[in-house]
């Protein structure tokens, strides 16, 4: 093969598997869980049962 065939042999095979790895490659975002502060637990406590 010729280079420029390689060349274009390459940018065809990055073409067409970007989208796969974009999907799989990017880890999904999770959100973090936030520490309640003193204040969130007084405040689940007020509105418990009601």
């Amino acid at each position: 093969m010729r280079e420029d065939e390689v060349d274009q042999l390459l940018k065809g095979l990055l073409k067409h598997s970007e989208p796969y790895r974009q999907q799989n490659q990017i880890a999904p975002e999770k959100p973090t869980a936030r520490r309640k502060t003193q204040r969130d637990r007084e405040l689940m406590e007020c509105f418990r049962n009601r």
